[in-house]
């Protein structure tokens, strides 16, 4: 470890990957760029030479966050993995090796740490309590185990949980072992890779959230020239991801055995059923594991983002854009033919890496300034996207809580009141604050005020219902109802998403202190204020 350390100079903070030019436009030729040595057919080197003036530039890092898939950001990484990651910014095609030494019981410790305590147990039962009772013992069983090579996966357990539209989604809840190993082999993952991942990604990176990717979406198609937009999602992604393709992928960085050993074990490992059969996948990951968002975000960088970025953009005449998250995906055009173009060749892409689309979730729509009643809507990461006037009488993108996830929203919170309304009035409104703060702060965006309005109107109303049912005489009227929202301080709906450029329309380039010292009413106004 410590001549790993020593060796990568102790480079520090990982620096941002390299960023396209996005704003550019796509007519304009790019640089060819060759496959290194030991790349593979349908897989090239990310990042092979360097980028031309005009066609890229570095930009600083952005503030870390954490994200599901691993619970750590890139600022307080320990040294190995920042001199990791360092070296993934400096050399884009160098495979790392010796990676296996990480997994050593200071590490593991650390890791343990981030894990969630109250997560469900897997196969075996163990908690997150029981396992930390022994922490040393059991990390040094669990390390001699890796460096004998006889670690095993688990059994994952299949639990489903219900999507909203009638169907379930799969989940796989790893022991509390497999789910330690693979938060330090996320995070090793996550720094060599993260160098290489494009802006266009969004999902399960620090630093990233579905809000950034809903406001960039939104200033892109307000402020560009985009006319078209093509939506899609893809079915059933995590089951099928290609084994063999992900190793490849996967090797294109990581020169070291042991690593894609434990990464096949993962992949291979059995599916315990609720019914108690025990599958043994040829394809897919478990949605749901610790690992799994990293490795769906290899997958897709290789199958999607790169050929956009390569073939797709460099082929079009007018601009283009990918946004992407997770598996879920908008692309923006300026020309109707090449969107359609594009919608036949993305069916061709991801079929000969064993996906294929959701054709309910996917299509092809006009969208533009201009559009008028010609324009379309769609949805993106629960929101609703659509052109309207302002107040001002010009057009303008708006968002809004997606009509199907309002409804799923309504719905989970009816079935989850009508099952628990026997419990402590004030254990149950305290879950009611949490609920509705939830709301807001995920759907609390500019100009949704009415969905959040409809959210709550609707959910108290099931709520004041199912009050009055807990006994034969009825318990609440609306105004004694209303002081018991007040007495556990149930929110308001409230938006949580601030401008981006706060300040005077006037003046566009006044800094938001400036703005504030400004009184637009006269001095008799702040002295009432006052």
């Amino acid at each position: 470890m410590a001549r790993e350390e020593r060796g990568d100079g102790n480079l520090g903070r990982p620096e941002e990957p390299r960023r396209t030019n996005y704003g550019s436009q796509s007519g304009r030729g790019f640089q060819r760029q060759g496959e290194g040595p030991q790349a593979n057919p349908g897989i090239r080197s990310v990042h092979s030479s360097r980028p031309q003036a005009g066609e890229g530039a570095d930009t600083p890092t952005q503030p870390a966050q954490e994200t599901s898939a691993v619970r750590t950001t890139a600022s307080n990484w320990s040294t190995s993995l920042r001199a990791i990651a360092q070296k993934a910014v400096q050399n884009k095609t160098h495979r790392f090796g010796g990676l296996y030494r990480l997994l050593n019981p200071a590490n593991l410790r650390e890791c343990f740490y981030q894990l969630r305590k109250e997560a469900a147990p897997g196969v075996d039962g163990v908690t997150f309590e029981e396992y930390e009772k022994n922490l040393e013992e059991n990390l040094r069983s669990l390390v001699q185990r890796l460096i004998n090579k006889s670690y095993r996966a688990r059994l994952v357990r299949r639990k489903y949980i219900p999507k909203g539209n009638g169907k379930l989604r799969p989940l796989g809840i790893p022991t509390l072992e497999d789910k330690l190993v693979q938060l330090a082999i996320a995070q090793i993952l996550l720094a060599i890779f993260e160098a290489d991942f494009l802006p266009c990604s969004y999902g399960y990176r620090p630093g990233r959230s579905p809000h950034q990717a809903v406001a960039e979406l939104t200033d892109t198609l307000y402020r560009g020239q985009f006319q078209f937009v093509y939506e899609a999602d893809i079915k059933g992604f995590f089951d099928h991801i290609r084994h063999d393709w992900l190793v490849r992928m996967l090797e294109q960085r990581i020169n070291d055995g042991a690593i894609i050993r434990l990464v096949r074990k993962w992949l291979r490992a059995g599916i315990l059923e609720e019914d108690g059969r025990i599958e043994h996948p040829e394809s897919g990951t478990p949605q749901g594991g610790i690992v799994s968002p990293v490795l769906a975000n290899v997958y897709l960088h290789y199958v999607l983002d790169l050929w956009f970025e390569r073939k797709v953009r460099r082929v079009n005449r007018g601009q283009s854009r990918l946004f992407r998250y997770a598996d879920d995906f908008v692309c923006c055009f300026d020309y109707r033919h090449e969107a359609e173009a594009f919608a036949q060749a993305v069916k061709e892409r991801l079929a000969k890496f064993g996906l294929e689309l959701a054709l309910d979730k996917t299509q092809t729509l006009r969208f533009g300034r201009n559009g008028g009643g010609h324009n379309g809507r769609f949805d993106f990461l629960g929101f609703e996207f659509r052109w309207e006037a302002c107040r001002k009488g010009f057009a303008i993108v708006k968002r809004r809580t997606s009509r199907k996830k309002l409804r799923g929203a309504v719905e989970r919170f009816t079935e989850w009141i009508r099952e628990q309304r026997h419990q402590k009035l004030g254990e149950l409104m305290k879950t009611v604050a949490r609920k509705h703060q939830g709301h807001w702060n995920y759907y609390g965006l500019i100009g949704n005020s009415k969905s959040l309005s409809d959210y709550r109107t609707l959910t108290l109303r099931e709520l004041f219902k199912w009050l009055n049912r807990r006994s034969q005489r009825r318990s609440y009227t609306w105004r004694r109802f209303n002081k018991l929202l007040r007495r556990f301080a149930v929110p308001l709906p409230r938006i949580v998403e601030r401008a981006t450029n706060p300040g005077l329309p006037s003046k566009p380039g006044w800094e938001p202190q400036q703005a504030e010292r400004v009184c637009l009413f006269g001095d008799h106004y702040r002295a009432c204020r006052a």
